[in-house]
This record gives structure tokens, C-alpha cells and sequence, in this order.
């Protein structure tokens, strides 16, 4: 089974998901559900099967409009903390456009107490089940990275997963020594950098992500659209190999065992 690290399961209308499961099943597939709010996640897992999709606790950054509205999503965040080891999305977005609704300080103290209480949480997990953190960093992965160090993230059972990777060499080297993943988007295998990229990452460091839909939508061909999730995965497992001149997928099988218990 092809694991999708990221894939935002919660832009799909409710009246989808039922069949877009079975579908995905079908292609022999499953996906890890980012959310963009704390309140996103508490509500999804209510109504959601707990093993299908994985649920993922989340604070995008896009999203932190104000503190009062950050506190109340950050004390929804350390209350259902405790009920997943998989973390995402979170991160920080440094694009002026972003911070003109998301401010660079509040996104980095936001930034700062996620992942104090995942630390927290996790101090004492076993190192065969990990918490997994799915990260954006746009123009602020040196930040996101300092923070990581401050926390000495790198002492914990933590594994920083940043998705679509898109900073420089030197970052990517530093994320690695810090224990790091980077999940692969097909668009990362376009670029000659991207393609660097997948080349240059220790072989168990490398995970599988579509990042679709690409937007809310309650209205869409569920067999088709699980068809191009897979097809997709199996497009980036085909480019990976190529890449590393090696058949991937069995590394990448185990990859998705011990991070995520597949």
C-alpha cells in the first residue's frame, strides 16, 4: 500500500468521503489528512474512521488571523494533541503577502508553543513510533529550523517532515543532521533542483505526497479522482527510482512502516 503524507482530506465535501475511501482502497492507497485548524481536526475525527484516513492535527500558518483567535485554536491543539502522533499542517510562511494577515512574530510564537506541546507529549515515546510533524516553510525554513534547535527537537522522538521542499542545499543539509524527512511532490521531479533534491536525501528520509485536492470541493468523479491520486504516487515512485538508479518502493514501503506503522 502507497501511503499520500499529505493530502487534505478535509477539502472534500462529507458527502464524498464514504465513496473516495472505498476508491482509494481499491487503488490499494492511503492518505494522511492534514488539517489547517485545530477545530478542522477535533471535528473530522468525530465523524471520521480513526485508521482511514490517518488524521493529522494541524495549524496552518495561513490561517492564524489574530490571537484571540490564535489562543482558542492553540488550547484545541494541546487538548487533542494526546490523540494522534501525527502532526500537520504546521509551519511558517514568510511571503510578504502572507504576512500582511499572518505576522511573522505570531506565526513563530504559535509555531513555538505547537511544538512545545507536541515535545511534551511525546517525551517518553518509544523510537519505533515517532511523532511525525508535516511541514510548510516558505521563505522561513532557516527560522523554522533555528526553532527546531532551540527546542532541541533533535533529542526527541520527533521527526520534522518538511513537504514540497523548496529551501536551499545548506537548509536541506541542516534538516537532515536534525533527523528530518522531506515528502516528495511530483512537481519536485520537474525541477533540476527538485531532482538534486531526491538524489542528495539519505534514502530513509524520502516519504510520498500528492498535496490535492487543491481546493474545497464538494463536487467531483471520486473513482477518477482516486485513480489520479494513485496513479500520482506510482508516477513518483517510477521518478524516485529513476533518480536514485535503483527500484525505490520497497525503501519507501519501509519508510511508511516504521514512521507510520503501515
Amino acid at each position: 500500500m502507497l501511503l499520500d503524507t499529505h493530502f487534505h482530506y478535509d477539502f472534500l465535501a462529507p458527502q464524498l468521503r464514504p465513496a473516495f475511501d472505498e476508491a482509494l482502497r481499491a487503488q490499494d492507497v492511503q492518505v494522511v489528512a492534514q488539517t489547517l485548524l485545530p477545530s478542522a481536526y477535533r471535528e473530522l475525527r468525530q465523524v471520521t474512521d480513526p485508521a482511514e484516513p490517518l488524521l493529522s492535527l494541524g495549524f496552518h500558518p495561513w490561517w492564524m488571523t489574530s490571537p484571540a483567535q490564535v489562543e482558542a485554536e492553540l488550547e484545541i491543539f494541546e487538548t487533542e494533541v494526546t490523540s494522534t502522533r501525527l502532526i500537520g499542517e504546521i509551519g511558517l510562511d514568510f511571503l510578504p503577502r502572507r504576512l500582511e494577515t499572518s505576522p511573522a512574530d505570531l506565526q513563530l510564537e504559535s509555531l513555538h508553543r505547537i511544538l512545545s506541546a507536541v515535545l511534551q507529549t511525546a517525551a517518553g515515546q518509544p523510537a519505533e513510533k515517532p511523532y511525525l510533524l508535516s511541514l510548510h516553510a516558505v521563505h522561513a525554513t532557516t527560522a523554522m529550523l533555528d526553532l527546531f534547535e532551540d527546542l532541541d527537537l533533535p533529542g526527541s522522538p520527533v521527526v520534522p517532515a518538511i513537504h514540497r521542499f523548496g529551501g536551499t542545499s545548506d537548509e536541506l543539509t541542516r534538516l537532515m543532521k536534525l533527523g528530518g524527512c522531506i515528502s516528495v511532490h511530483p512537481q519536485m521531479l520537474e525541477s533540476k533542483r527538485g531532482r538534486a533534491y531526491v538524489r542528495q536525501v539519505p534514502a530513509d528520509r524520502l516519504l510520498l505526497e500528492t498535496d490535492l485536492p487543491k481546493q474545497p470541493t464538494d463536487s467531483l468523479d471520486v473513482q477518477f479522482f482516486a485513480q489520479e491520486v494513485g496513479g500520482r504516487l506510482h508516477q513518483l515512485v517510477e521518478g524516485i527510482s529513476s533518480e536514485r538508479g535503483v527500484d525505490f518502493l520497497p525503501i519507501l514501503l519501509e519508510n511508511q512502516r516504521w514512521l507510520y506503522s503501515l
